[in-house]
Formats: C-alpha cells, structure tokens, sequence
C-alpha cells in the first residue's frame, strides 16, 4: 500500500470540515508553479474549478485576473487563484464571492521569502515613469504573508519545508454541521431576506419620501432579494420598476431571479411581464433623463457619488437603496458614515434593513475572515471620546514612512479605514498601491495620536526637453504623471512636463471633524515641504462637484482643466486644480487660468450644455475673463433687454458677455437667487432649449421664462453700477 501523502491529506482534512460545516476553506500552495500544478492534478479534489490565471491546465474553466467582476452573482463549487498570474486584490475579493459554502479556496503563491520581490504581473498598474519594477519594495504581499500565517484556519503548504521533510502541520479546525437554508413560501431563503423583500413591497406600496436602505456584507442574499421582489410586484400590478448600478453585470442576478419566479426568459437590462416591466437604467441616464417609476432600485449604491444619490432622492418618489458593507467596489461603510446625514436632513422617515444571516455559506466563514484581515475590508474606527475636546491647535501633520506603516497594523487599518470612508471609489487595489506605489507619499494630521486626516500624494513631472516635446505632440504617454500630461497634452502647454508636481491623489478627514480646517492645515504643512523641495505646484484631479471644487478653492487651488466626457463610474466630468509654488508655476498658472476662461464658457454651449449648473458657477467664479469685451453698444443692449425695449434672441450675445462676468465675480453673483442662478446658466450660457428651461425651473411658459431673465439682468446692472461707483 503507498505511503499516505500528508499535503494530500491535511487538503482532504480541510476540504471535509469546509462540507460538513458548508463553510469555505483556504489552502495556500507557496513554492514554484509547476509543484502546485502537479499537486492539484494529484488531489483531485475540486470538481470542475474555476481557475483565475492566466496559463490554465488544459481543459480547465478559468478566467483571467481582469475578469473577475464577470463572476458576480454566479456560484462555483471551487477556485483556485493563481497569483503567479498577479495577485489583483480587486480580482481576489470579487471572484471569491462566487465560492460557496462546502467549497476550497486554493492560492498559489511563489516561495513566501521570494514572494515580495516577484514581478508580480499587477504591478503593471503601479508603476509610474520612470521606475521599474525593484523600485517596488512589495510591502503589500508582505502583509498578505502575514495574515496567511496568522490566519489559524489556513493551510499554508510550503514546497521547501516539504522538501526538507519537515511535517506539513494541520489542525482542523472542528466543524459544526450546517445544512443548507430551504427556500420558504416567499422564495426567500433566510428569515432576513424574508425581511427584506417584504420592506422593498413596503417601500413600494407605502407613502412617498420614505427611502429604504438595505445593507449586508456579500453572500446574504441581497441583490436575489431585489429580483424576488420585482417579480412579487410585478404579479401583483402593473408596475414600471427601474433599477440602476455601477454596471449592468452586477445586477444580472436581479433579472434572473425575476426571471425565474415570472416563467420569463431572462434578458440584458429588462423583463417584460403583462404590463410590467423591469428595467435597468445607468446612473448618470437616471439624472439627465428624469422618469417616473413606481420604484427607483439603487444596487450597489455605496459605489455610486453621494452627489448623484442626492440627486435620486430630490427627483423619485420611492426609492430602495441597497449597499454592501465591506466589499471590493467601493466603501460601503463611507456610505453608512455619510449618506445617512443626508437621509435624516432630507428624508427623516427612512427605514433600514440589514441583512446579517450568510446564505452562500455559513456564518463565522474562515474565507470571509481571511479577505476581511488581509484586505482590510473592514478598518478600524477612532476611539470617538478622544475627539470630544477637538481643538486644532494640537493637531500635528507628519509624512509616514511605509516601512513602519507596515509593521504597525493598527495604524495601518486606521489610515485605510479613513480613506475608505471618505472616497466612494476606494477598493483593495489601493492598499497595495497605498503601500508599494513608487512615487507616492503618505501624509497624516494627527490628533492625540490618533489618525483623524490623512493625504496620498503622487510626485509628477520634471520631464526632459525631449521627451516634453513628445508628450505635447501625443507621441509619448509616461504612465502616472496625470497633471503634466494633461496641461501638455490637452491644455496645450509645452512647458507643463518640465515643472515638476505634487498631485493630492486622495484627501480624508474623519467624517466628525469635517469643515474644522484639518484638511487645509494638512495641505499646507505638505505645500510647505513641496516649495523646499522644488515643486512647482500642488494640484488635483477629481470627479467634479460644485462642493469639491468648492474646497480646492478654499485650499487656494484653481481650476484650469474641465474634462471632455463624463466618467462612467461616477458620473463627472474630470477637473484639474493647481496652486503654484514657484515663479515657474506661478508663470504656467497664469497662462492656464486665463485659457481656461477663455474657452471654457464657450464650451459650454457645445460640450457642457447638460453640466450641472451649480457646478458652472463654481468653476467659472474668480475667473478675470480678459478676454470678454463689453463695449457702449454691449451695455446699451442690456440696458434696453432688461428694460423690456427688446427680446432676448435680437441681444443674446451681449447678454452672453455679461453672464460670463457677473458668474466670474462673487459680488454681482450674490444678487441672484439659487434659482436665478440657474436660469442664467441654463438659457444664456448653455443656450439650452427654452422648453426645457422652462419644465427644469418649473416656469409657466416662454412668457415667464422672459420676464425672469428681464430681472436678473436688472439685478446684474444695478449691482455692476453700484461696484463701479465705488472704484
């Protein structure tokens, strides 16, 4: 009889706990690829497993890293993940929402004492011009090693003690049996989902105004819950329900489910049933084109702007906000922290369900645990009784060194847990550039010791003559230097890659000592040490909000770039803010400044005519638009539109000229009303249809669509008179 082989055994040891106990089971192979390979083939364990790799065995059903996002809402029996093909923490956290209860979670991993130094194929997306992949200290894996080997319900097999005939030692970890959830009268398989489809029909049937938001980690059923639901109302009545989310692949279990329970062939993006229907909507569609569902489902939602959330609330009746709490696509708990200030100002009688019970797999699940530890899905809050006595005055800004970061786990959950909190798009693929980015720096305010604001800073520019000239005529594209490309590139300049920057990739302060000026006190300190360093300018680029521009403002950082399209996941436009730092930036700023207001209110007549109009007056105020000329006859047009001498199309480029100015300058501005605002905005600058002006701003009519722009431009001209009086 053959000797029994221990790896193979302590695999099956794990593989009958993970059954038995219909929890998930976590098995690292660290040593060469081939070992692993050969070892697996041996096991034959898993039936059928999905591989994420990029060189699968023969026959094998598998997916490559980039791919991972495909497998939402499907369910695979095993997975093995082979890191030799990049270990993309994004990837890992999404695709292992696939593996059910009863199944293995198998790593492949290099030698653990090469594994930081490999040239790990996702470090493609770290790397900036003009490092390399040494320059890349692998602090990330380091920590992934380190909560393998803390990990208590993880096989670790190492191929060098194995060769060294040193016993692979495993303890199974004593499984309770657990049998799989039947489906109730509802379809519903857990008391909690149970809960939640009859709070969406609540929501759905009950008073306006009275949002719902539906929150669970992954694998509790939430997303069937929303098809469950659908399919119940849609039985019941005739209903048009909408349902939106960072992408329609998300939400595909939603039209299967529905699907099924309506005897429908499930489709791409809408189900038809009678008279009901089902339909997804992009987010960025819902707020351009204003419908009247019977119900607004919003999935994901922790994903999707606040701004844009907002926006949902002002505009539908009854809506279903559903979020997972710790996941990979975006910060969950941000959303709890944030946009519950929201719903209690603007809707105080909404509900709230959590969905705690697992149906995928059992509760205390050893993988969930692993990928909360390890990818730091869950961070770690301030103690809220040291911030009782907040005074500014002690706090103290510092530059952390990464090295010591890493072997301070508390600080490091600490500092991702604030920028997961603060930024809707923060996911597991920015610790490890947190961690390993090669140009980065991390800056944090502290209050008591305690963490309460932290900076990433990207160091961009300082480029050759040759190669600026390059990157100006679109030849060369240096990865990972945002700001000088796009000042180059797009804005035009060719001195914009000589100068060298300090782009603030992400900002955060803890969200109970926001608007105290901890972010503009950190800002500063960091331009303190940029100007000795030799920077030219500190700057940004982010998803453009009339608040967030707002702040940069406050922080003496100006806009100079809008870009050309909206981004997909958030629904903005892109926009670039600076401050100079030396009389080389102060010379390029200049120049931006006035090119920016020089093109971008004729911009809005083309490419920016849908830009939110709150949005318009920000980035156009403060702006000296040189190159808008008023002359007598310019003034004598609005003298005689706001008098009622003439109509707007025979003098609407006059009135262009004065919108422009009077929106560039805070005291004519503040005459106007929010909605005067708007109509001005809407009708002159971005010459939008009078009709839709009209319904946007809830006028009656083209009538009184005149007589209201009439008033605003006699409150611009006796403003304009009376701050001239004073010069």
């Amino acid at each position: 009889m053959p000797p029994v082989n221990p790896i193979l055994s302590a695999m099956t040891q794990q593989q009958a706990v993970a059954r038995e106990s219909r929890q998930r089971g976590l098995v690292v192979l660290s040593g060469e690829r081939q070992w692993a390979c050969e070892l697996l083939q041996q096991a034959d364990l898993l039936n059928d497993p999905l591989w994420v790799t990029d060189k699968p065995p023969e026959n094998a059903t598998y997916i490559e890293p980039a791919q991972a996002r495909q497998w939402l809402g499907r369910e695979v029996d095993g997975l093995i993940y082979d890191a030799w093909a990049g270990f993309d923490p994004d990837a890992l956290a999404a695709v292992s929402g696939a593996l059910v209860g009863g199944g293995l979670l198998i790593v492949l991993v290099p030698p653990l004492t090469e594994w930081p130094s490999y040239n790990d194929p996702d470090y493609q997306r770290l790397l900036v011009h003009p490092f390399h992949v040494d320059n890349i200290a692998g602090r990330f894996i380091q920590h992934i090693i380190h909560s393998i080997q803390s990990d208590p319900n993880a096989l670790l097999v190492e191929e060098k003690l194995v060769e060294q005939n040193q016993p692979v030692e495993f303890i199974a970890a004593a499984s309770v049996p657990s049998a799989a959830p039947e489906p109730m009268a509802d379809y519903c398989l857990t008391v909690d989902q149970s809960k939640a489809v009859k709070a969406i029909i609540a929501t759905s049937k009950g008073r306006s105004r009275r949002p719902l938001v539906i929150r669970s980690d992954r694998g509790r059923g939430k997303t069937s819950a929303l098809g469950i639901a659908s399919a119940a109302l849609m039985q019941q009545a005739d209903c048009h329900i909408v349902i939106t989310a960072p992408r329609i692949e998300s939400v595909q279990p939603v039209f299967e489910h529905a699907a099924r329970l309506l005897a429908v062939e499930p489709s791409q993006g809408v189900i038809k049933y009678q008279q009901s229907q089902l339909q997804f909507i992009a987010p960025d569609e819902l707020i351009r084109n204003k419908i009247d569902p019977d119900l607004l489902l919003v999935d994901e939602a922790a994903a999707i702007p606040a701004f844009m959330l907002e926006q949902y609330l002002a505009s539908y009746k009854r809506i279903v906000f559903s979020t997972t709490v710790h996941g990979y696509e975006g910060s969950g708990r941000g959303f709890d922290i944030r946009f519950k200030q929201t719903l209690d100002s603007t809707t105080p009688l909404w509900t709230s369900c959590v969905l705690q019970q697992a149906i995928r797999w059992a509760d205390n699940d050893p993988v969930e645990a692993w990928l909360f530890d390890g990818l730091l899905l869950k961070g770690r809050e301030i103690d809220q009784a040291v911030l009782a006595d907040f005074d500014l005055k002690h706090c103290v800004s510092e530059q952390l060194n990464r090295d010591d970061l890493l072997s301070n786990k508390i600080e490091l959950e600490q500092l991702f847990g604030l920028l997961v909190s603060a930024h809707y798009q923060t996911t597991p693929a920015d610790l490890r550039n947190l961690l390993d980015g090669p140009n980065l720096s991390v800056w944090v305010s502290r209050y008591r010791g305690q963490i309460i604001a932290a900076a990433l800073m990207a160091a961009e520019g300082g480029f050759d003559p040759a190669l600026s000239e390059a990157i100006w005529q679109g030849k060369r594209r240096p990865q990972g230097h945002l700001l000088a490309q796009s000042l180059s590139a797009h804005g035009g300049f060719k001195e914009a890659p000589l100068l060298r920057y300090q782009r603030v990739m992400r900002i955060a302060v803890h969200p109970s000592l926001q608007r105290k000026h901890i972010g503009k006190q950190l800002l500063q300190d960091i331009v303190l040490q940029a100007r000795q360093q030799g920077f030219d300018f500190i700057g940004s680029s982010f998803a453009a909000t009339a608040d967030v521009v707002q702040f940069w403002r406050a922080v003496q950082c100006v806009p100079v770039r809008l870009g050309s399209t909206r981004d997909a996941s958030s629904g903005c436009y892109s926009a670039m803010v600076l401050s100079a730092l030396s009389a080389d930036g102060e010379a390029l700023l200049t120049k931006a400044c006035y090119r920016f207001g020089e093109h971008f209110p004729r911009d809005l007549m083309v490419q920016y005519q849908q830009l939110e109009p709150e949005l318009v007056i920000e980035l156009l105020l403060g702006h000296d638009n040189q190159a808008i000329d008023c002359d007598q006859q310019t003034w004598l047009d609005i003298e005689a539109f706001a008098s009622g001498y003439r109509q707007y199309e025979t003098c609407h480029l006059s009135l262009w000229k004065l919108a422009v100015l009077a929106l560039s300058t805070k005291a004519v501005a503040a005459v106007l009303s929010a909605q005067q605002q708007q109509i001005l905005v809407m009708r002159v600058l971005q010459q939008l249809p009078v009709s839709e002006v009209v319904a946007r701003n809830q006028l009656n009519g083209k009538k009184a669509l005149q007589t209201a722009l009439r008033e605003v431009m006699q409150a611009i001209f006796l403003q304009r008179q009376k701050l001239v009086s004073h010069e």
